[in-house]
């Protein structure tokens, strides 16, 4: 490629937010310009947000749609683009947009516009059709009117995975990469074989995407013991649970190495993935999922094709004591050397760096 391209990645949430949506933009930002020749912007509402080529931008805007639809971006959009109106430095020949939030997609066909620029939509998650948003048919409806719109405006659009892409608008007709979301294999860390048997240490990072305390009434029966690191800590008031509260990466990361097994919960629709997973195969423990619906289907199974120590269990105390019993008289088996890898975020940035070669060169 000849040219140099300028590239604004807008970004509701970076660093040092720690939520999922901010370490994968975060990523994106520190490591693209690495291995990708490019002049580099990043826009993001989080006003603790530094550095150079970092610019955050207030969400100060109004919708009346707001009442209707929770999503930050909604507000967000007026104060975008009158800072990219008032920002004369700053001219992309691609923007890339990460959600969620999703609603400031809209600024699409303002930002094409303006600067004859090429567009690339980042779903992370499912917007419209998404049973984790406990939306009503108004609302999916209002909300896939939307999301077909962003899409049909947008020129490629990425998500995590492939139960994703079926249920996104337009997903197949446009450019497109599935770009999960990784682990960050930048940041070091030391693990060694788990111990299974008769007291284990379970670990769970990040959200909790339904009541605990199935697993906590089967634990209370046991020897084991549960150790959660995240923001929704209220919901493990438990002798046998303890709270580390949100704690930066890296933490999080030593404390899985320290685990035994590695648990997930999921809602068991076959979209749903989770990063936590990736970090679970990584340091190679067990994994314990826990699922509200459908067991071995899904994203989720589709990504531990392959890898030992998985076990799974619809989420009620005899299903999961039967579980953990059998975990206890496991015979281990050590992951095949380098299985991880492709779920590496530096595999994943490949993807990202391939789609925006596809874009800038398309006629």
């Amino acid at each position: 490629m000849d040219k140099k391209l300028n590239i604004v990645l807008i970004a509701y949430f970076f660093e040092p937010d720690r939520r999922v949506g901010a370490l994968r933009a975060s990523y994106w930002f520190r490591n693209l310009p690495i291995h990708f020749d490019c002049d580099l912007h990043l826009i993001t509402a989080n006003k603790d947000a530094k550095g150079e080529n970092v610019y955050c931008v207030p969400p100060l805007g109004s919708s009346m749609l707001s009442k209707f639809i929770k999503d930050p971006g909604l507000l967000w959009v007026d104060s975008l683009k009158s800072f990219f109106s008032t920002n004369n430095t700053i001219k992309p020949d691609i923007v890339i947009i990460t959600g969620g939030p999703f609603m400031h997609f809209g600024i699409t066909p303002w930002l094409k516009q303006k600067y004859s620029c090429r567009v690339i939509l980042d779903y992370r998650d499912p917007f419209a059709i998404n049973p984790g948003f406990s939306n009503n048919v108004l609302q999916v409806y209002v909300k896939r009117y939307f999301e077909s719109k962003f899409n049909k405006n947008a020129d490629a659009l990425i998500t995590v995975n492939e139960h994703c892409a079926q249920i996104l608008a337009h997903f197949k007709t446009k450019k497109n990469a599935i770009i999960q979301n990784g682990f960050d294999e930048t940041v070091e860390v030391h693990f060694e074989k788990p111990k299974l048997g008769a007291k284990m240490r379970l670990v769970y990072t990040g959200k909790l995407y339904f009541d605990p305390i199935q697993l906590l009434t089967a634990l209370n029966t046991t020897t084991h013991f549960l150790e959660y690191y995240g923001a929704d800590g209220a919901q493990l008031k438990h002798e046998k649970a303890k709270d580390f509260g949100l704690v930066p990466y890296e933490s999080a990361l030593s404390a899985i190495a320290a685990g035994d097994i590695g648990v997930i919960q999921t809602y068991g629709e076959d979209f749903q993935s989770t990063t936590k997973l990736f970090d679970y195969i990584r340091l190679e423990r067990p994994i314990l999922i826990i699922s509200a619906n459908h067991v071995r289907r899904g994203s989720i199974h589709d990504e531990l094709q392959g890898y030992p120590n998985v076990f799974w269990c619809k989420n009620d105390i005899h299903c999961i004591l039967e579980q953990l019993e059998i975990i206890e008289k496991h015979n281990y088996e050590k992951p095949a050397p380098n299985f991880s890898m492709k779920f590496s975020r530096r595999r994943q940035l490949e993807k990202l760096i391939s789609l925006i070669q596809d874009v800038s060169t398309s006629q």
